[in-house]
């Protein structure tokens, strides 16, 4: 999935521990096999091959993460977007070259996307209504493959443990009968901890403006993009997400930063469970209630 995966579990025995991680990191490689749009044998990639000719048939899974990102893309009203595939390559290629791509080039993959070409029938399949629309489940299926994980490593027995898949990650128990202390990135001081959350079960991912970037003519081109527009977001340097499971905080975190910060908040608020601390463009932080007795921020 292009990031390290860890994995922590607090046991008495190293050896059985080992084992127990090594088959949640056999979990998490099954769900990259499945999801990911680069390799061959896998449900995306498929998708994205057949798209505007056939229909696909998929397993469960793909299908429960796919009608998944449909639902947050319905309630963030189009912010959150799996059928950015065509942007994605091209600012990937644009990141390579060092500037952003040509107005033509955006008018041509915007046109393909759209969430609401992407159809499901009751058979299970899934079908992409455009010639050249591809998905990209980048935003959502790594989220998914922690919680699969954790639930690997849960039905084993293991009750203070934490999976950790670059920065999104799920926890439960505590570490030393304390809570997991999870540390938020400043997004302008590298290896710089802005905040502390405490955690003892749920999940958190952080999306940011300062991981895959270029600069050009002393602007920042980063690789979280506005479907409606094709180009980086501009309102938030960063977005974490405090949830119950992984694959809502993975897809949240991208929904709230495309969305900005009175549009964002106001998603997290109407979704239980749900806690956001959002760093605008300008560096202010804005908090949910929830988290005050969770956080400490660090100077």
């Amino acid at each position: 999935m292009g990031t390290i995966v860890e994995v922590a579990l607090l046991g008495e025995n190293q050896e059985k521990a080992e084992r127990a991680a090594l088959q949640a990191f056999h979990e998490i490689r099954r769900i990259e096999q499945l999801m990911s749009p680069k390799i061959e044998t896998g449900d995306v990639f498929r998708i994205n091959q057949s798209a505007g000719k056939e229909w696909v048939e998929v397993s469960p899974e793909t299908l429960y993460v796919v009608k998944k990102s449909i639902d947050i893309s319905v309630l963030s009203e189009g912010g959150f977007d799996i059928t950015l595939g065509p942007l994605i390559e091209l600012w990937r290629r644009a990141r390579g070259k060092g500037s952003p791509p040509s107005e033509e080039e955006m008018k041509r993959s915007l046109d393909l996307v759209s969430f609401r070409n992407v159809l499901i029938n009751q058979r299970g399949k899934i079908f992409l209504k455009k010639v050249g629309m591809s998905i990209d489940l980048g935003g959502i299926a790594k989220g998914y493959a922690v919680d699969k994980a954790f639930e690997v490593l849960k039905n084993l027995g293991y009750k203070n443990l934490i999976v950790n898949a670059g920065g999104d990650l799920r926890a439960g128990g505590l570490k030393w009968d304390q809570p997991w202390s999870i540390g938020i990135q400043d997004p302008r001081i590298p290896n710089k901890i802005m905040a502390q959350l405490s955690i003892t079960e749920g999940a958190i991912a952080t999306s940011g403006d300062y991981e895959k970037y270029f600069m050009y003519q002393g602007k920042r081109y980063h690789h979280i993009l506005n479907p409606r527009n094709g180009l980086p977001s501009e309102e938030c340097q960063s977005v974490t997400i405090l949830s119950k499971d992984g694959m809502t905080s993975d897809a949240l975190a991208t929904a709230v930063f495309v969305l900005g910060p009175e549009k964002g908040y106001s998603l997290c608020h109407r979704i239980e469970g749900t806690d956001c601390l959002i760093l605008n463009k300008e560096g202010k932080m804005i908090s949910s209630p929830g988290l005050k007795d969770r956080i400490s921020f660090i100077p």
